[in-house]
């Protein structure tokens, strides 16, 4: 079931049972220079970046055997913005969205949609909606919700900066979001789902999320300080962590959560209170954990070395045997009940 399209010494395509083969000519053509007349400024690249994109309309312009207008150079002449065209030419070379400052995100969307390049849509509209979250002020629970609508939870939702100060977000699915350094103090989150979020820097200060699911979210140097996590799931998923290095987790309600293999390293949590918790595997090497509460948590394997363990309340740990050395805690025995009456003090020497 084999057909020759073409034959010049070697064969251009071939097709197998209905799915085309291309071959060593054809794969050759792809690398042939050409130039673009866009707008009046010329560009030079090779066919196999504009149909490296392969169910854009750039590539169906220039596969073998389509055929367009030119200008007096031999510049094939396509009616767009250069300003706005150039980005995308350059993402089609290696893969990354860079756009010089002083070019409108919104029209290099634009010509991305005209020419169906998809990946670099899904870029671009991330980046226009972050664009456009940084110049909005105070957002309402109403209208987060309805830009939460507008996108797939699969799919990473950029919120940096957003301030939702107070806002009552509770039981809302809020996985892959990206809250760097937003302004999220007073929220209530609790029973949340912020699996895969982003919440670096961020300020949850005085927040609820009791019952929350922080899974494999990133949060080095966010400021939980006097906020409440009691119940909340931010154990070891898949071999990802959550990472809470360097933050202020000052007087954080944490009783009853899941924290197995979270990542503590040199956060401050004085005064916190993380009674009944799962810490097991736990890392907390240079953790601050003055007056800290942790009766009766699971510390198995935990690391704590170097932390500061002044006034910790350890009752009814569960804890491996070699913890005191790991830590360097000195426990003091309780004192012995008097076994029966005094003997009478010695009388004094003559």
């Amino acid at each position: 079931c084999m057909c020759v399209c073409a034959c010049v010494y070697m064969c251009v395509r071939v097709c197998v049972c209905g799915v085309t083969v291309v071959t060593r000519a054809d794969a050759a053509s792809r690398c042939d220079w050409v130039k673009l007349n866009v707008g009046g400024k010329v560009f030079a690249t090779t066919r196999a970046t504009l149909t490296s994109d392969r169910s854009s309309m750039l590539a169906t312009m220039f596969e073998p055997g389509w055929s367009s207008i030119t200008d007096g150079g031999g510049a094939y002449l396509i009616d767009r913005s250069p300003e706005y065209f150039e980005p995308l030419l350059n993402f089609l070379r290696h893969g990354k969205l860079i756009i010089n400052e002083g070019v409108n995100p919104q029209g290099v969307l634009e010509e991305a949609k005209f020419f169906g390049i998809s990946k670099a849509i899904e870029l671009l509209e991330a980046l226009v909606q972050s664009e456009e979250l940084s110049s909005s002020g105070h957002f309402t629970r109403k209208e987060f919700l309805r830009m939460l609508s507008s996108t797939s939870s699969a799919s990473m939702l950029r919120c940096q900066g957003i301030d939702l100060e107070n806002v009552d977000l509770s039981y809302f699915d809020l996985r892959n979001i990206n809250f760097k350094c937003a302004n999220l103090r007073g929220c209530n989150l609790s029973n949340c789902d912020l699996s895969n979020c982003v919440l670096e820097r961020a300020d949850l200060s005085n927040a609820n999320l009791d019952g929350a699911i922080i899974q494999c979210v990133y949060m080095q140097r966010v400021n939980l300080e006097g906020s409440t996590m009691r119940g909340c799931t931010m154990g070891e998923r898949l071999g990802n962590i959550t990472n809470m290095e360097g933050a202020n987790l000052k007087a954080v309600l944490f009783d009853n959560s899941q924290m197995n293999g979270i990542n503590l390293r040199l956060a401050c949590l004085k005064g916190a209170f993380l009674r009944s918790c799962n810490l097991r595997y736990a890392i907390m090497a240079g953790t601050d954990l003055e007056n800290c509460d942790l009766t009766g948590s699971d510390l198995q394997h935990a690391n704590l070395r170097g932390s500061n363990l002044a006034g910790v309340i350890f009752d009814n740990i569960i804890a491996p045997l070699h913890m005191s050395q790991t830590v360097n805690v000195t426990v003091q025995a309780a004192p012995l009940p008097p076994q029966g009456p005094l003997p009478p003090p010695a009388p004094p020497p003559n």
